[in-house]
């Protein structure tokens, strides 16, 4: 009986060992791995990974390949480990970027008409794929990138919108800004174009060029980093012509340089999201211009600097008639910029007027002649702004009371001087204004608007770049473009749309 048993045993023990094979022998582990379209079979110690599988059977890893299992996991005797080849491809694919049609109303044109001032042109945007692919099959197509290689170009149609007043004879080319576009009246109002029409300008800076071939203008910027952007657009007949400068963050101050053909200076800020949205810069640079508009690199008249109250709003500046001497003013003085040193020389230290905001007040200043200038002067006892005239003899009072948005303007080649006098001289920031001339002796004249009408915003007028007519003011009253002459007093409206925000005479 226990012969049998014993028997028994080694029966079990001899078919046991028989189909040990199956999984290894006692501490290792058989695994197949197949690859490449092949497969082989490895031995591996008990408690390997699918790593070390690959590395015994020889077979190697892209940086793209991976395996199924995944390399870290443990190996079960008897598995099968698949490796899958994989590789990426880069395809980049071309499609048109539709224009969009636009329509401006012109009052030089009768009302119905419909004219077409620039052809529409379909942009280019490149977009480019990832293609993955596992053992020679597509697997996944993403977008990974897309640049616009060209912009749509808009098509502009003018339709007739005929004001219901005459045209008025006009010198030279007076430029207006009106819901983002840019337009100039030339020999006569009723003769209006289109020289800018993107619809995007901020009217932070708006001035024709001495010669007036030329409008240099700031327009919102689509750049993450950039408050707005110093483009040029041609005044001169023909297809709308606009120049990038690739000038960036201008707030304050970017205009043309008299005497120099040509040549811009501009003052930057640096973008913050803080209010008011900037920290100046208060740096100064010339920027040459060719005469077919193309920037040459910026020259730097003054470096950045921080220096002075209110240092974070910025300053202003205002070249002499012959461009030889440069103006500034920042909220706590006014003086000249000495452009050999690179500094300034403060005429007068002012006090800094208070707003109680988030915004700064800066002087208002314009040249009378070489040697002098215009500016409005903040005292702070008895409290009051007064326009004043300085020069080498000190300062001579023009006008009292005038409101802290008076706005200086000196007529080309002559004496008077225009400038906007608040309704309510102590509350100059909410008041209406006056628009007044003076002469350099403080004689001055009410222009406009009548007795008990509303009064104008605080602008920048203009005046025309000749009087053959009469000295004429341009200026903006309840969004509309007007014009007055200073010798008979007529003033007439230009335009009748109500959106007119910036102007330039030259």
């Amino acid at each position: 009986m226990h012969k049998t048993r014993l028997y028994l045993l080694i029966v079990l023990a001899l078919c046991l060992g028989a189909c040990a094979p199956l999984a290894g022998d006692a501490g290792t582990l058989r695994v197949t791995i197949l690859a490449d379209g092949g497969s082989r079979a490895v031995s591996l110690p008990a408690g390997s990974s699918v790593r070390s599988a690959l590395e015994a059977a020889g077979v190697q890893l892209g940086a793209l390949d991976r395996s199924e299992p995944p390399s870290f996991t443990i190996l079960q005797g008897g598995q099968q480990v698949r490796v899958l080849r994989v590789h990426e491809e880069f395809e980049t694919e071309q499609t048109p970027l539709p224009f969009t049609s636009r329509t401006l109303p012109n009052e030089a044109l009768p009302v119905g008409e419909q004219r077409l001032i620039q052809n529409g042109v379909n942009g280019l945007q490149e977009a480019t794929y990832r293609l993955l692919y596992e053992d020679g099959e597509l697997v996944s197509r993403t977008l990974v990138g897309s640049v616009v290689l060209a912009q749509p170009v808009d098509e502009i149609i003018m339709i007739g919108a005929q004001a219901p007043f005459s045209a008025v004879s006009l010198p030279g080319r007076l430029a207006f800004l009106s819901a983002g576009n840019a337009w100039v009246l030339e020999g006569s109002s009723g003769l209006r174009r289109a020289v800018a029409a993107t619809g995007d300008l901020d009217g932070r800076i708006f001035e024709v060029s001495p010669d007036g071939r030329w409008l240099l203008f700031s327009r919102d910027s689509a750049e993450s980093q950039a408050i707005n952007e110093l483009w040029l657009a041609s005044l001169d007949e023909g297809p709308l012509t606009l120049i990038d400068l690739e000038v960036r963050n201008m707030v304050h101050y970017a205009g043309w340089r008299p005497g120099r053909e040509y040549q811009i200076a501009f003052s930057t800020v640096d973008p913050s999201p803080n209010p008011p949205g900037w920290q100046a810069r208060n740096d100064l640079q010339l920027l040459d211009i060719s005469a077919a508009g193309q920037p040459g690199t910026p020259q730097v008249a003054l470096v950045a600097r921080g220096d002075g109250f209110y240092a974070w709003w910025g300053s202003s500046y205002a070249w002499s008639p012959s461009g030889d001497r440069l103006a500034f003013a920042r909220p706590d003085a006014v003086g000249t910029v000495n452009l050999a040193t690179r500094d300034l020389d403060a005429w007068f230290d002012l006090p800094a007027y208070q707003t109680g905001s988030d915004w700064a007040w800066i002087p208002g200043l314009s040249w009378l002649d070489e040697e002098s200038f215009y500016f409005v002067r903040y005292n702070f006892s008895p409290p009051g702004f007064a326009l004043v005239l300085a020069g080498p003899d000190g300062v001579r009072p023009i006008a009292a009371d005038v409101g802290l948005f008076a706005m200086p303007q000196t007529e080309p080649g002559g004496a008077q001087v225009a400038y906007l006098r608040a309704f309510l001289p102590t509350q100059g920031e909410i008041s209406g204004y006056q628009l007044m001339v003076a002469t350099p002796e403080g004689v001055s004249m009410a222009l406009f608007p009548p007795e008990g009408a509303a009064g104008l915003t605080p602008q920048r007028v203009a005046w025309s770049p000749s009087a053959e007519q009469g000295p004429l003011v341009a200026f903006i009253y309840e969004g509309d473009l007007w014009v007055v002459n200073v010798l008979s007093g007529q003033a007439q409206q230009l335009t009748g749309d109500g959106l007119v925000s910036a102007l330039s005479w030259r």
